[in-house]
């Protein structure tokens, strides 16, 4: 599947990346929104490729993850997907972008309580970035409900 073949001007409404990707990130963000995609319309052959793209952005196939459990989580949703079960993948990338969510919102938490100014704003932009290529839509920053499954609790005080 090629990320060419999303629309410039829904990526924009969305406040995606731009349509051509100029940096790894953004690649990184429009692949994984694709997987998603893939993952909703139940396109297993999509989906696998997506993973495998997805993959090559990291040493050993693990993806644009550096922590080691989201590393083996990542693994383990490509043996799933793998073995053709997409219900199990998808329950498994539930476990991961919350968990990528999660970490984005902490981050960006704890680097505005420790007076990081710089830490949390690339903080808020990883989160930005990773909530679009999860959900399709832009964050809202000041309204931290709009993180899933009770994830505004790490980021309350968290404000753009």
């Amino acid at each position: 599947m090629s990320v060419s073949g999303i629309a410039s001007t829904s990526l924009s409404q969305l406040g995606a990346p731009a349509l051509t990707p100029t940096s790894r990130r953004q690649s990184e963000d429009l692949v994984g929104r694709e997987f998603e995609q893939d993952l909703q319309n139940g396109d297993l052959a999509g989906a696998q490729q997506a993973y495998a793209q997805l993959a090559a952005f990291g040493a050993n196939n693990s993806g644009p993850f550096t922590q080691a459990n989201m590393q083996t989580e990542f693994q383990t949703m490509g043996t799933d997907l793998q073995s053709g079960n997409l219900a199990a993948a998808e329950a498994d990338n539930s476990t991961l972008t919350g968990n990528l969510l999660t970490n984005d919102a902490r981050t960006a938490h704890q680097d505005q309580v420790n007076g990081n100014m710089q830490g949390y704003q690339n903080a808020m932009s990883n989160l930005k970035a990773d909530y679009w290529a999860v959900y399709g839509q832009q964050f809202d920053s000041n309204n931290v409900q709009s993180l899933p499954n009770g994830l505004g609790g790490t980021a309350v005080s968290v404000q753009a």
